[in-house]
């Protein structure tokens, strides 16, 4: 690599300073697990929080760091459905 062109420097500081997913030392993984065998897996969970109405209605929410966007998101599933058997939250990756 030629460091001498200003412009060469500019590239080697950007790959090695690049910027890293908000990956906090206490983010989780949580799992949700479907009825049709498959599970869909959050990365960089900063909150999971289950919400009870009265009834049998319950509402899971996962508060987390969306790497293909870059953004943070909030995803919601409804407990209650038939197609949704359960979710597990792991501390720690």
């Amino acid at each position: 690599m030629n460091l001498e062109n200003g412009d060469n420097i500019e590239k080697w500081f950007d790959e090695l300073v690049k910027p890293q997913s908000e990956v906090k030392k206490g983010s989780k993984e949580t799992k949700v697990f479907l009825a049709n065998g498959k599970m869909i897996r959050f990365d960089n969970v900063s909150s999971t929080k289950e919400f009870r109405e009265s009834g049998n209605k319950a509402v899971l929410l996962i508060k987390h760091f969306d790497e293909q966007t870059g953004k943070k998101r909030i995803s919601c599933f409804d407990l209650s459905k038939e197609n949704i058997i359960g979710y597990s939250v792991e501390n720690e990756l």
